[in-house]
């Protein structure tokens, strides 16, 4: 490769902040970029554009990454801005109050993307009163009310000092990055906090919001953290349910019935809780035939099973997938970290793409039956609520699933 992705990748996130700092890791990871001891915002900015590299951060709920790709022969540029961002960013008050603000922009226009909003919704619906389930950024009084102490002091405790992987990927020398990061002062091993498992809520909700389309998520809880060979197994399902053009929820509800533009399914993982997902978007008038469709389409898998030829050709689209991304390093370095935290072994392209191929038939089928355990189902419309007598023959639809 002629180019490197650096990831620092912290453990801490949302779900970590109490009733009284909502949004406080969100802010900080902002604020990384505001400036450090000996370089201002515009100064970070410029190291990188000047390269023509990236510099980029997200938070999650369970972590926050700062991350960049460059080209390898400017490695030790980016290595030395981060490392400068994360151990001496200032925190000046002028610049905390614009990006205050600026924060206080994103969550607005974030109430404004009706499948961001009913995301949160859907989280709150399966794991409700608990951290894992809160937005992300917090609210806009949340962020009002976080002051320049309380914002340093998550910062110094978190980034500067508390546990820290590093992942890299492409062109670079071993022996610079790991210089650079011996200079970094002493850090914790491990987190402090004590995390309160969530509890898994089963039902169903109609969640009245002021949208043009109802959205439906049907979700299911993953009861155990999984192993390397489960969790391919669950992408492969996952594939063939609904991640694909092909796949059986995509080609009932959009190909056949008509009645939904976005269809697909995903995987959420943290570290004690997980759970699958399938997700729709459609008119009003087609609220109950979603609803049927994909009940009934979920209920023929679980009596039925798979093909041959459809589980085949899941696993060579996922093997495609993972030979295509091989070559991004930005997705090699979240691969890493990815199976850093879910304790798999660092793998090449072509050991993934071995393992996704021999997954044995009978682990999907035990895996699919753990999976559409429809006693644990929770059901969400998010959208205009349905009158009480379309809502009471969903429901009653709906319940037969669960008993």
């Amino acid at each position: 490769a002629k180019t490197a992705a650096i990831g620092f990748w912290f453990d801490v996130g949302s779900r970590h902040e109490g009733q009284d700092c909502r949004g406080i890791t969100h802010f900080v990871e902002h604020m990384l970029f505001k400036g450090t001891t000996t370089k201002s915002a515009f100064d970070i900015a410029v190291s990188f554009d000047r390269i023509g590299g990236y510099l980029n951060a997200f938070t999650e709920r369970e972590n926050m990454c700062l991350h960049c790709v460059v080209p390898g022969l400017h490695i030790s540029t980016a290595m030395e801005v981060i490392c400068d961002m994360v151990q001496n960013s200032t925190f000046e008050e002028l610049e905390l109050e614009r990006e205050r603000a600026v924060i206080e922009s994103e969550i607005i226009s974030s109430q404004d993307d009706p499948e961001e909003v009913a995301m949160d919704a859907a989280s709150e619906a399966v794991w409700p009163l608990h951290s894992v389930s809160s937005p992300i950024a917090g609210s806009v009084a949340d962020v009002r009310k976080l002051t320049r102490k309380t914002i340093f002091e998550w910062y110094n405790n978190f980034i500067t000092h508390g546990p820290l992987v590093v992942c890299v990927s492409g062109c670079f020398e071993k022996e610079l990055i790991i210089q650079y990061l011996s200079n970094l002062p002493l850090r914790k091993k491990t987190s402090t906090f004590n995390l309160e498992k969530p509890k898994w809520n089963t039902g169903i909700v109609f969640n009245d919001a002021p949208f043009q389309q109802n959205q439906f998520f049907l979700q299911l809880p993953i009861s155990h953290l999984v192993d390397e060979k489960q969790y391919f197994a669950l992408l492969i399902l996952n594939a063939m349910i609904g991640d694909t053009m092909s796949s059986r929820l995509f080609q009932s509800l959009r190909e056949k019935g008509g009645y939904s533009y976005n269809v697909y399914s995903f995987l959420t993982f943290y570290s004690d809780a997980a759970c699958w997902c399938a997700y729709s978007s459609a008119s009003k008038k087609n609220t109950f035939a979603v609803t049927e469709t994909l009940l009934s389409q979920l209920k023929k898998l679980l009596v039925e099973g798979f093909s041959t030829e459809e589980i085949k050709a899941a696993c060579e689209h996922l093997c495609g997938e993972e030979i295509i991304f091989s070559e991004d390093m930005e997705y090699r370095m979240k691969r890493l970290f990815r199976n850093h935290s879910f304790g798999f072994p660092q793998r090449s392209a072509e050991e993934t793409t071995e393992i996704i191929r021999k997954i044995p038939l009978e682990l999907l089928d035990t895996t699919l039956k753990s999976i559409l355990d429809f006693s644990a189902m929770n059901f969400m419309i998010y959208g205009s609520k349905p009158g009480i007598g379309l809502r009471k023959k969903i429901k009653s639809f709906i319940q037969d699933y669960i008993n």
